[in-house]
């Protein structure tokens, strides 16, 4: 047996089924982020993830104008939403650098520039990190620490049968754009730079103390409603005429696509009036439902059908 049987969400299940448990972590492997204590009245948080060539980008052959710095951008992005979809803020950041010695300093100090231009928008601070020579690919992984107050903690395992599934923002546009773009020869761009990362509505959200679970939309709305699904013990149904789909983007696209950073929370319905204003517009997509066969999709014509599996590393 190897990884692309296993793949990416069963290897976490084998790494938790390792590891030894402290008492101490208050939440490990299998959300957002790690949940650490930090004093009487706040946790610490922390997130990775890893950025390689060949499997989250490809570098063009033909030199793109700010390539590296939006490629910079969408890597902080990624575990500033991490961060947010948890209720915190983050604080400090670290980097590692895996590149081959062949690769420009040009393009490095750009990806740099759009790492720490995100970063002070945040008023995150880079704090250190590693550097190391690759053979061939390129790899950047960054470890962001953050904070969040105890009673605004929010984390996937929440949802309850009945609660509404709410969204905000658009889906599709990321993952319609990089279709368009990859039929083009020597061109692969960072469609989603502009993305709107919800960090202040996230805020919001966890000071409200309506919502039962969270999390973002970076591996798409499908598989961010399984995941949350999987750590409730329930089920979901998710209306497709309900999803607000970006521009020139399919409902495929909006199902599956993923890179939005936007936010997947449950709320329950008797609360959902009480939800504060957001600086996005909020939808409400879906329903959690007992346990039966899996997250299912309903037509504008009450047709249901079953979600497929979305992406996962190792198995596609």
């Amino acid at each position: 047996m190897n990884l692309s049987f296993l793949g990416e969400f069963g290897l976490i299940e084998l790494f938790k089924k390792l590891s030894t448990k402290n008492k101490k972590v208050v939440v490990g492997i299998g959300d957002d982020a790690a949940v650490l204590p930090m004093s009487n009245f706040q946790y610490l948080l922390v997130t990775t993830d890893a950025f390689v060539e060949h499997v989250h980008f490809k570098i063009p052959k033909k030199a793109l104008k700010n390539y590296f710095f939006n490629l910079g951008c969408k890597i902080l992005a990624a575990n500033i939403s991490d961060i947010a979809a948890m209720g915190g803020y983050p604080t400090f950041v670290l980097l590692t650098l895996c590149a081959p010695q062949k690769t420009k300093i040009e393009d490095i100090k750009e990806l740099y520039r759009g790492i720490s231009q995100l970063a002070k928008k945040f008023n995150i601070e880079i704090a250190g990190g590693d550097t190391t020579a690759s053979k061939k690919d390129l790899m950047v992984s960054v470890t962001l620490l953050g904070e969040v107050e105890r009673e605004n903690l929010l984390l996937r395992s929440g949802a309850k049968v009945g609660d509404l599934i709410c969204v905000t923002g658009e889906f599709g546009g990321p993952s319609s754009a990089n279709f368009q773009f990859s039929r083009l020869p020597d061109r692969q761009a960072m469609s989603n730079v502009k993305c709107q990362i919800r960090l202040f509505d996230a805020r919001k959200l966890a000071k409200s103390k309506i919502c039962s679970s969270m999390i973002d939309s970076s591996d798409g709305l499908i598989r961010s409603v399984t995941e949350i699904c999987k750590a409730s013990n329930t089920d979901a149904k998710i209306f497709t005429n309900n999803i607000p789909i970006a521009k020139e983007a399919t409902l495929n696209h909006a199902l599956y696509g993923g890179e939005e950073y936007e936010l997947v929370f449950t709320v329950p319905k008797s609360k959902f009036s009480k939800l504060p204003k957001l600086k996005t517009k909020i939808a409400v997509v879906g329903e959690i439902t007992k346990k039966s066969w899996g997250v299912k999709l309903v037509d504008f014509n009450g047709k249901i059908t079953k979600t497929k599996e979305g992406w996962e590393h190792f198995k596609n």
